[in-house]
């Protein structure tokens, strides 16, 4: 499992990531209120539990996890390009202005408990937020700092599954550049919006 970390860790610096619910991010809740799936995180991870419906990632690609005109929202064209490692299965996505758009990937992840592997090993990022997207136990990351154009958003939908965001604002000119986390966490509450059907 640390293996499988460490691997998106080495991705990130590559890919970036970050996530929120719309903007800026809130802290991750323990209770929503909802009924709890009763499925708990591993013991020791620290990750809150999920406490709404479980969401199943087994029945889509992760170039499935986007539609064609919410691609087109973020400037993206043109199919992404899948590929597989430690990790898991990720897609990419470039916009069409390469040097001033937005990058980002999704990567499906297995061998690494969903996102409890990465609450486990928080400190191999220099920074690591807990927050919570569309009710699930959600986190921010980056190896860098989440002010510098590349943000990693993760989160956990299921007992034992979730996915990443990674987004690079490569125009520093542009707000999100400062906050590139409202980008991963809007592509993220989006997925899950789509895994919900």
């Amino acid at each position: 499992m640390r293996r499988a970390v460490l691997a998106v860790l080495s991705l990130v610096v590559v890919l970036g990531g970050c996530t929120s619910t719309g903007g800026s991010p809130s802290p991750a809740a323990t209770t929503t209120g909802g009924a709890t799936t009763g499925s708990s995180e591993p013991e020791g991870s620290g990750m809150p539990p999920i406490t709404g419906p479980e969401l199943d990632l087994s029945k889509v690609t992760a170039c499935e996890l986007l539609k064609t005109d919410q691609l087109a929202a973020h400037d993206v064209t043109k199919p992404g390009q899948s590929a597989s490692d430690a990790a898991g299965e990720t897609c990419q996505w470039r916009p069409q202005d390469r040097v001033l758009g937005t990058s980002f990937s999704a990567t499906i992840l297995k061998d690494t408990d969903g996102i409890a592997g990465y609450y486990e090993n928080r400190d191999e990022f220099a920074e690591f937020e807990e927050i919570e997207v569309a009710g699930y136990p959600a986190f921010n990351g980056s190896k860098t700092d989440l002010k510098s154009g590349s943000c990693t958003t993760g989160v956990g939908v299921a007992k034992g599954r979730g996915f990443l965001v990674q987004s690079i604002v490569n125009d520093e000119k542009r707000p999100e550049y400062k906050n590139p986390c409202s980008v991963s966490g809007a592509i993220a509450e989006t997925i899950v919006g789509n895994l919900k059907g």
